[in-house]
């Protein structure tokens, strides 16, 4: 699925979403874009309220550092009798801490932004705006040794019930839990070590960031140090070659932004063969053999 057509499903699978919305040919009215006319038939002669629209712009923006926006709006009769606080909440909590991943694109959160009220002029219609950036978790994988995907093999051995992204297979729709949190593994830097490289080795100097996620601060802390501390104490650990990648330094941001820069520094290097290994073919033999 497109991920409008995810956001759609999750929003319509949540009751404390859709408890209060009205129903279009039986299904809660949650929509994509455009809602059906007021006469149309889906409405069953019911009232057309409370609905959700919502669109996607995947358009990247750098200030905001987020690949795209989502804007939802709650729609309702302006007659007190609908909780927009209440909907507001439970809209956060059900796109809180997901990862939605389309068919052949990259896994998904979102951050919400803003919340504003407005009313439809000349009528009794009032409703909220919120708006959520969408953060895009692309595949950090290049060619052997990746130390990416090392740091991430890591991650794993440290706590095998943890959600790898790029690692582990991830579904279309994988929630964070509080006894299953999740990683993901970036590359932030990496330059040669010109003064430590020699005719056989390129040295190379790299620094990644490492994104916590799990349902709390407070376990995000908690799994951010276990990290830290674990790499200051190993100070070592394989690339994918089976070749060392030495930590140099490990720096811990507890408050820092999970979705956006994520929480612990990894820096470290390691080197790489400048002539592979010639395996030289034996040629030019001859045997004979004089049986008795």
């Amino acid at each position: 699925m497109e991920l409008h057509e995810l956001i759609w499903a999750r929003l319509s699978g949540d009751q404390d979403v859709t408890g209060n919305l009205t129903r279009f040919c039986g299904t809660p009215a949650v929509f994509i874009d455009e809602v059906p006319q007021d006469g149309a038939a889906g409405w069953g002669g019911e009232s057309n309220y409370p609905r959700i629209v919502f669109n996607v712009d995947l358009s990247a923006n750098e200030e905001r550092r987020c690949q795209g926006t989502m804007v939802l709006s709650v729609f309702a009769e302006n007659n007190g009798t609908y909780d927009f606080a209440r909907a507001a909440a439970a809209i956060r909590r059900c796109l809180c801490d997901v990862f939605l991943s389309p068919e052949g694109e990259s896994p998904c959160c979102f951050a919400w932004s803003r919340t504003d009220g407005f009313a439809v002029e000349g009528t009794n219609i009032c409703g909220q705006e919120m708006q959520f950036d969408i953060l895009e978790y692309p595949s950090q994988e290049t060619t052997d040794p990746d130390p990416t995907e090392a740091l991430s093999a890591y991650l794993k051995e440290l706590f095998p019930e943890a959600l790898i992204l790029w690692h582990d297979t991830v579904q279309e729709e994988e929630e964070v839990e509080g006894r299953r949190p999740a990683f993901y593994c970036r590359l932030e830097r990496e330059v040669e070590d010109a003064g430590r490289s020699t005719y056989t080795v390129a040295w190379m100097e790299c620094t990644m960031a490492v994104h916590v996620f799990s349902v709390s601060g407070s376990l995000r802390g908690k799994y951010a140090r276990a990290v830290s501390k674990q790499l200051s104490v190993d100070g070592v650990f394989c690339l994918t070659d089976r070749s060392p990648f030495f930590v140099t330094a490990v720096s811990l941001t507890p408050g820092a932004d999970y979705l956006r820069s994520g929480q612990v520094r990894v820096s470290g290097r390691y080197g790489i063969l400048r002539h592979r290994e010639k395996k030289n073919k034996l040629g030019g033999v001859k045997t004979e053999y004089e049986g008795e």
